[in-house]
């Protein structure tokens, strides 16, 4: 009997170990969009519309759609979408399209590092309004970083006036990433 109690109080207090430390995890990585956030322009919000997918961002981000208790189908969802992306997901580095990662493309577009930085809504302006300069850019997709075996960083990462991450940053996805290893065989 004392056996058994025992192990009921030591798995309870690995249970709650586990829940405090993953729910601290989560609420440090969520937090730190929000030293970034603002308040966005309407030509921004305009802009940053032009790389938008509804369909892809409510078929990967599932939480959104069922949070807001709407059907995928819904004929408002995709300004509801739009609305959580601007409002949340720009900032928690949510993928807008399968098209484009801002990870990705602040980590490999090193001439622009200097110029922006860590200032997330640049990169995707940049990326909106400079369309013909994209054909000789690196594909600004998770896919093609894997493809590429490059080391990513998050944006929040890059420092104004400096090229490559900040001292001590941890990369998002390294060669050694599971994905490369998956590819290898």
């Amino acid at each position: 009997m004392k056996k058994f109690k025992f192990t009921k109080i030591v798995s309870f207090a690995l249970a709650m170990f586990m829940a405090f430390s993953v729910f601290t995890v989560n609420v440090s990585a969520a937090s730190r969009g929000d030293a970034y956030k603002r308040e966005l322009t309407a030509e921004e919000i305009a802009t940053i519309k032009t790389v938008f997918d509804a369909k892809y961002y409510g078929s990967v981000y599932l939480d959104v759609v069922h949070f807001y208790g709407y059907d995928y189908y819904t004929p408002a969802i995709d300004d509801i979408l739009f609305a959580h992306f601007i409002n949340c997901g720009i900032w928690e580095e949510r993928q807008p399209s399968a098209a484009f990662n801002v990870d990705v493309y602040a980590s490999r577009n090193t001439d622009l590092q200097p110029q922006l930085g860590d200032n997330i809504i640049g990169y995707y302006m940049y990326y909106a309004t400079h369309l013909k300069e994209q054909s000789w850019r690196v594909v600004p997709t998770l896919n093609d970083a894997w493809a590429k075996q490059a080391t990513i960083y998050s944006v929040y990462d890059f420092q104004v006036g400096q090229v490559g991450p900040k001292a001590g940053a941890v990369a998002v996805q390294t060669p050694d990433s599971p994905a490369f290893k998956i590819d290898e065989k």
